[in-house]
């Protein structure tokens, strides 16, 4: 497996987020948006894929390249998802006390968290209900 790979197959993901991020809908509309990417393609990708994932994040442990090309999809990824809290936070669309910086990290670590999920058949809690608690949780009050 190349390092190559990996970025051909995550840089239209990493466009797609960013793009989301920018456009004029209301942030909560965004979120949603961001996040239902990030679930189907964490949550719901294609086996290939998720292998160039897994294995990527394995290969990071001992090679430099993986570790950058890996660790630069995954901030990528989640600055966009940043961007939409914060934008959101500010609106007063999002509980004013959430961190978009931890609670990006949260969303991400939630998806990702289906790549394991996904070769084991699912497991008890699916992508869609991960992705209805943590819209729940921006929205709701503190």
């Amino acid at each position: 497996m190349r390092v190559r790979a990996i970025e051909e197959r995550g840089l239209p993901l990493v466009k797609e987020l960013a793009r989301l991020a920018r456009r004029p809908d209301p942030p909560p509309v965004k979120l949603e948006g961001a996040l239902d990417v990030l679930f189907g393609a964490f949550g719901a990708s294609d086996e290939r894929f998720a292998g160039l994932l897994l294995e990527g994040w394995l290969r990071a442990r001992r090679d430099k390249r993986f570790r950058l090309a890996m660790a630069w999809l995954r901030e990528q990824l989640r600055l966009s998802v940043e961007e939409i809290l914060a934008e959101g936070i500010a609106a007063g669309a999002f509980r004013r006390d959430l961190d978009p910086v931890v609670f990006s990290a949260a969303c991400l670590g939630a998806a990702e968290g289906c790549l394991l999920q996904s070769p084991s058949q699912g497991g008890t809690v699916s992508p869609d209900q991960l992705l209805k608690l943590l819209l729940r949780f921006a929205l709701s009050e503190a």
